[in-house]
């Protein structure tokens, strides 16, 4: 029990560092819309590649993207799944009401 509680703790800490930077949420906020390239991204930012890919990598390990290979281009989007039970886990702790996000069909902007 206390190893799977210090899992979730590791999961949710990395999670939260994902979302402790600004160009962080600037890049969540662009992939709500659609999934992009690494190259697509690098178009919003004045940072070059590796700082951007730097950035994607802190996101995915923290959840908050998911990735898909399409032919030699690596696709990042959000992984709506998880950021929303994280997000509706720590509102309800604080004593929000939440109505859960439905994560069943594809986003906004994303393919079935």
């Amino acid at each position: 029990m206390a190893k799977e509680h210090g899992a979730m703790e590791g999961r949710l800490r990395d999670c939260f560092e994902g979302l402790a930077d600004f160009h962080r949420l600037k890049m969540i906020d662009l992939l709500l819309e659609r999934e992009l390239n690494v190259t697509a991204l690098c178009a919003h930012f004045t940072m070059r590649q590796p700082s951007v890919s730097h950035h994607l990598a802190v996101l995915k390990k923290g959840g908050i993207v998911k990735t898909r290979r399409k032919g030699k281009e690596i696709l990042y989007s959000i992984n709506r799944k998880y950021l929303s039970s994280v997000m509706t886990y720590y509102f309800a702790r604080f004593g929000f009401m939440v109505k859960e996000m439905d994560t069943s069909g594809p986003a906004p902007g994303e393919t079935p």
